[in-house]
């Protein structure tokens, strides 16, 4: 069963907060003086959180990966960062959020509603090697990686292929306050400027 998306927002807040008070409070105790202790207590936090099975399934993959990635990266993987960011993204208003974050909510959305979202190769997208149930969306990974910036802003017009309905993903994304021109089976996401 798929976790409507309004949930899952609500488990990642819930999941950072934690995370946060946790390192305060530490920071506080005094058992945290530093950058690197920092990270070894987040990592050694959400290790703990997985293992004892803290938190909702909805958001098992955000532990899994976030511990991956600071175990991979050590002190580089800003983990403190990430959780206020997903602190911030997650509790604040749906359209003051970036355009990414509102993007990946509209897709969740779809999700929730029985929809695929595929990640293709260039070759595939070119040949039209492009199959599977509907309702589904595409879209090249390679161009939706540099379509946005760090920060999170659309700064390219990103083509999505939609075996489906066209008209439910436009409506998704303007839910989200996202702005899409659709043909009869593709959607194109436009960069909105400000946000």
């Amino acid at each position: 069963m798929t976790t409507p998306p309004d949930q899952t927002v609500k488990d990642l807040a819930h999941l950072a907060f934690c995370a946060l008070v946790a390192l305060h409070t530490a920071i506080q105790q005094g058992t945290v003086t530093s950058p690197m202790a920092e990270h070894l207590f987040l990592v050694r936090w959400l290790a703990t959180a997985q293992k004892q099975k803290r938190f909702p399934r909805s958001v098992a993959l955000d532990i899994q990966q976030l511990l991956d990635k600071g175990r991979k990266e050590g002190i580089e993987a800003k983990l403190k960062t990430r959780f206020d960011y997903v602190w911030h993204s997650c509790t604040g208003e749906l359209k003051h959020q970036n355009d990414l974050f509102r993007l990946t909510y509209a897709i969740e959305s779809l999700k929730a509603q029985g929809w695929r979202n595929e990640l293709v190769t260039q070759t595939e997208w070119d040949n039209g090697i492009i199959e599977g149930p509907e309702p589904a969306l595409y879209v090249v990974k390679s161009v939706l990686n540099v379509a946005f910036t760090p920060e999170g802003r659309l700064i390219t017009p990103l083509e999505f292929k939609i075996a489906g309905n066209v008209q439910v993903f436009t409506d998704a994304l303007a839910i989200c306050f996202l702005t899409a021109s659709g043909s009869e089976k593709a959607a194109t996401l436009m960069p909105t400027g400000t946000y």
